[in-house]
């Protein structure tokens, strides 16, 4: 199976992948893990609702955290139009190709659209948001790991490749894509000019596996996991840190206290020319990371629910290398409890 051309005179003009909303059953422990270990900042707070943006970003919000009594979950996955037109553009072409879409008011935004993708993540478009001054000279402000900016989406699906043609038919282009045979499992898709805005794996879904935001430099990711650490949340380190061989970055993955998953990483690599193609790459079953372990089973199988979304199970679902399997591969010295408590 081969993944379409991508679309170079799209319908309407994505930008970027801009923000997402979550859910939180306790809005105070959420914002301290995501003030004091990743290093965002506040931008609006009421009783039931946090807006925050990381300290590079001029935009009003990244991040939305809305209280919630319910299984916590991914509300909706955001991205910047670059002009209001686009809106337009956007809202007539759902409608020819049969997608519900439905303007929207969204406090903090300008008109907003709702639609969802083939997978069935629930999406919102926005060409404006209201503006607040960087902060990212005045690091004596600057807290945990400093993230500078939301960077993309990670989202399981059961059908990779459907789920990547619905955005190349947007103008997104892939950077890297996983095959096993002629099955594609896995896609980067970007609109910026780095590998990822929305990612794709083969999994049940769809579901949120996670979203990342950049950091500066590697002693940010420890100085971030220090005050995990010191601040009670040391136990919400997952994988890493490590570096990614086909991802092109150092990374760590984190969980917030209500187990939403966050990958801090450093600038990936850039992607501009037409020339740029993607890069295929086949799964054999081994380590992917340059360096690190691999992840754990829960990385692979657990995610947020997507609010809305059907969950379906692909026709045929793989076994990856996970920690638990690495660990027992090399024998009872390497499986030893300290060292995988350790690592796990």
């Amino acid at each position: 199976m081969s993944l379409p051309p991508t679309n170079f005179r799209p319908p309407f003009d994505i930008t970027r992948a801009s923000h997402l909303v979550l859910t939180a059953r306790d809005l105070a422990k959420s914002r301290d893990f995501y003030t004091e270990v990743v290093g965002l900042k506040v931008s609006d707070e009421t009783a039931t609702t946090i807006h925050l943006r990381g300290v590079e970003e001029r935009a009003h919000h990244s991040l939305t955290l809305k209280r919630t009594k319910e299984e916590p979950a991914c509300e909706r996955v955001g991205f910047r139009v670059f002009e209001e037109e686009d809106l337009e553009k956007a809202k007539a072409h759902f409608d020819r190709n049969g997608i519900s879409a439905k303007f929207v008011n969204v406090p903090f935004q300008g008109r907003t659209l709702h639609a969802s993708d083939a997978a069935g993540t629930p999406l919102e478009f926005c060409a404006r948001m209201k503006t607040l001054p960087r902060t990212q000279t005045r690091t004596h402000e600057h807290k945990g790991a400093g993230a500078l900016r939301l960077d993309h989406f990670q989202v399981l699906a059961p059908d990779v490749a459907a789920a990547a043609a619905f955005y190349i038919g947007l103008g997104f282009r892939v950077s890297d894509y996983y095959v096993a045979g002629e099955r594609i499992i896995g896609a980067f898709l970007h609109r910026k000019d780095n590998p990822h805005d929305i990612v794709f794996l083969a999994r049940s879904g769809p579901r949120f596996h996670h979203f990342g935001y950049i950091v500066p430099e590697m002693h940010h990711v420890v100085r971030a996991l220090d005050c995990a650490g010191n601040l009670g949340f040391g136990e919400s380190l997952e994988h890493g840190p490590g570096r990614h061989g086909h991802g092109h970055s150092y990374y760590v993955y984190l969980r917030d206290p209500d187990g939403h998953r966050l990958e801090l990483l450093l600038p990936a690599v850039q992607i501009i020319d037409i020339d740029d193609e993607p890069m295929r790459y086949e799964v054999t079953g081994d380590n992917t990371n340059l360096w690190g372990l691999p992840p754990p089973r829960g990385w692979f199988e657990e995610a947020s629910p997507l609010m809305g979304a059907k969950v379906t199970a692909p026709d045929r679902q793989g076994e990856p290398l996970t920690l638990e399997k690495y660990l027992f591969a090399k024998g009872p010295e390497a499986a030893r409890p300290e060292l995988v408590k350790k690592r796990a």
